[in-house]
């Protein structure tokens, strides 16, 4: 029949399309397709070529047609003997209710409209009661009385929308008052998938007036299954012991590209037990407090900070004013004369009351960047004279120390885009910082230059005491000193390396640090976009060879926006280049623009597994190189198969040593690196 043109209108539509194209129409009113009217054809071709429900009455004896979408709400009683066969043979519980509505189309005026019409049908070897959203509209057939040849007829069965909502409705009713009137959030949840029956207000509030009636708790709030939460409740359901939590935290995502929002709950998850005992459901209940241990943290941290900053405030304040009383004193026994003692105290209270003044004016800074009340100007700067100037700023105390300069700057001119005065002062407080932490004829090292990727470095050096590993990732941090550090005492209040790291990035760069622990000095490693960077693929002058080494790149994925900058912190300081995506299609997107050499993915994305994102890097051509590790919570013995299986080259569960994940992000890169060597 297919290979007939004139059949083309038969054509496609599934199981129904077949059975359709292979019935024996000579035995019935209709005769052969070829014959067949085009009213007829063209409601054929809309129901074979649609993914919803479609029934056709047609001619006098209603003939019954079907397609695939509309023999799924059918049983074994009815599909598929019901093709080709007059409407009232097969529908005879119905026939009284329908025939009235086919009539009115048959007869031309108009079509009709039910919504959750209640029927009955015989099916799964019983008569049940469904329901049908449905219209019947005219085929329009001119041959036909009163131009009309058939119904079509479009439906939706809604028997389970139905009787959802009728058990809400019953719940409602017998706990309206509870439900409605606490102000505990509370829900019922049924069965062994937690099915939410019902839910009052202050719940709905809860999860941000999602739809979640009739849906288990992981359609409704995927994001409760990572943490956790189904874990939970399957052991409530299972042994029957009610579980109770105060201050949990529940991170909930309204949607993919939502941001994230997290609670803190008091809350019981009670079992519902049958007349036999058996566990049929979860009754939750609990209250939102967030405000109350957000206030607790903030107390708790608030008296930290307050007192950490307090207590180095008054270190860091008296540490010039001693000086000055004593320059004071000093000049009060000197009579006026040309006393070079004199001089050496008047000498001495301009440079701490320079200190003074320099401590408000970075708290006033850091300040006004928190507040976004900073404004910074991006120009074409030369590095030279940067660095010159903000040489010139400590040139008096390296001399007093008696220190080493070494100044390695090239005699070409580099240009990078930043604000000057913001960049000098970022330099300047690296170089004072570098001079106050080495000792006495200690060497400084400045040097600056173009790298391979389009960036400028400026390097900051010294043989100082060195950091040890461990407090390496805090010295960025505004206020934020590890105890029991023996060079608390001269480590200052933070607000150096604090601003240097907030203006640096407002400028578009980077600052790491790097030491190889105490005694061995330290290095910081400024990093600014090159003003001059040739266009992409185009090579300039003095340009590094492509295999030149440049710092590893890495792309951290995770959905939990702080958990991704916290990873992308730390390794920044650990010398590697890093950006951070928080769903899978920005991290396609940042993936293609950066081509990274290594990405730390998690395996709970909304919207689209890790393993799933990680078949889509391996299938694109500029990401398909990157070397892939699992960076999860889940630490399953399952899990490391499943990640080596999705192509992953590591595997590492949450919370994650720094150290660890350096030296397995460089062994992948030297296993990379290693067969190209050989």
């Amino acid at each position: 029949m297919s290979s007939d043109p004139s059949l083309e209108f038969l054509s496609g539509g599934g199981a129904m399309g077949e059975l359709i194209r292979r019935y024996d129409w000579s035995r019935t009113p209709l005769g052969a397709p070829a014959q067949w009217p085009q009213g007829l054809r063209t409601a054929l071709r809309i129901l074979l070529t649609t993914q919803h429900p479609i029934f056709i009455f047609w001619g006098p004896e209603n003939i019954c047609f079907y397609n695939d979408a509309y023999s799924r709400s059918l049983g074994a009683e009815q599909h598929p003997s019901m093709l080709g066969m007059p409407g009232r043979s097969q529908w005879p519980l119905i026939w009284d209710l329908i025939s009235p509505q086919i009539d009115q189309v048959m007869s031309g005026q108009g079509a009709t409209w039910h919504e959750n019409q209640r029927m009955k049908i015989e099916r799964n070897g019983r008569v049940e009661d469904i329901w049908w959203t449905y219209s019947y509209g005219p085929i329009d057939e001119p041959s036909a009385p009163n131009h009309v040849g058939g119904v079509l007829v479009i439906c939706t069965e809604t028997t389970q929308s139905v009787l959802a909502e009728q058990r809400v409705d019953a719940e409602r009713a017998r706990f309206a008052q509870l439900f409605e009137q606490s102000p505990s959030f509370m829900a019922v949840l049924r069965g062994p998938e937690h099915v939410f029956e019902i839910a009052n207000p202050a719940y709905l509030e809860l999860v941000q007036h999602r739809e979640i009636l009739g849906k288990t708790l992981v359609e409704a709030l995927p994001e409760a299954k990572q943490q956790g939460y189904v874990e939970l409740l399957d052991m409530v359901f299972t042994t029957g012991k009610a579980f109770s939590a105060s201050g949990a935290t529940f991170t909930q995502q309204a949607g993919p590209d939502a941001p994230g929002t997290t609670r803190y709950l008091d809350f019981v998850y009670q079992p519902i037990l049958d007349g036999g005992g058996t566990v049929v459901g979860i009754f939750v209940e609990g209250f939102d407090a967030t405000d109350r241990v957000s206030a607790e943290l903030a107390l708790r941290e608030a008296d930290q900070r307050k007192d950490e900053f307090l207590a180095m405030l008054a270190h860091e304040l008296r540490n010039p004013l001693a000086p000055i009383r004593s320059s004071i004193e000093l000049l009060q026994r000197i009579p006026a004369s040309d006393d070079p003692r004199a001089a050496r105290a008047q000498d001495i209270i301009e440079r701490q009351c320079a200190r003074l003044a320099e401590i408000v004016d970075d708290l006033l800074d850091l300040s006004r960047i928190d507040s976004g009340n900073i404004q910074l100007k991006r120009d074409r700067v030369d590095v030279a004279q940067v660095i010159e100037r903000a040489v010139a700023r400590h040139a008096s105390a390296i001399r007093d120390r008696r220190q080493q300069l070494q100044l390695d700057v090239p005699r070409e001119r580099l240009r990078v885009l930043a604000d000057a005065d913001r960049l000098t002062q970022v330099v300047a407080n690296l170089i004072g910082n570098a001079s106050k932490f080495t000792q006495a004829a200690g060497t400084l090292r400045i040097a600056a230059a173009a790298q391979p990727d389009d960036c400028v470095e400026i390097v900051v050096a010294d043989d100082g005491p060195g950091i040890e590993p461990a407090l390496q990732p805090q010295l960025f941090d505004l206020f934020d000193r590890p105890a029991g550090n023996e060079r608390k005492a001269t480590q200052g209040l933070g607000t150096g390396l604090a601003l240097v790291s907030r203006l640096t990035r407002l400028m578009g760069g980077s600052v790491g640090v790097r030491s190889d622990g105490a005694g061995k000095g330290s290095t910081f490693t400024l990093r600014l976009p090159l003003a001059d960077a040739p266009a992409s693929g185009t090579a300039a002058a003095g340009d590094q060879p492509a295999s030149a080494e440049r710092q590893p790149r890495l792309l951290v994925v995770d959905d939990n926006v702080d958990a991704a900058d916290a990873i992308g912190t730390l390794l920044t300081l650990n010398g590697f280049t890093v950006e951070t995506a928080h769903d899978p299609q920005s991290a396609m997107e940042r993936a293609i623009a950066s081509d990274p050499d290594v990405v730390l993915l998690d395996i709970g994305l909304p919207g689209m597994s890790g393993y799933e994102l990680a078949r889509e890097f391996s299938r694109h051509p500029v990401v398909s190189r990157a070397k892939l590790i699992a960076l999860t919570g889940y630490g399953q013995p399952g899990d490391t198969e499943q990640a080596k299986a999705a192509g992953f080259a590591g595997y590492l569960v949450k919370p994650v040593d720094v150290d660890q994940l350096r030296e397995r992000i460089e062994s992948i890169l030297a296993a990379d690196v290693a067969p190209a060597r050989r």
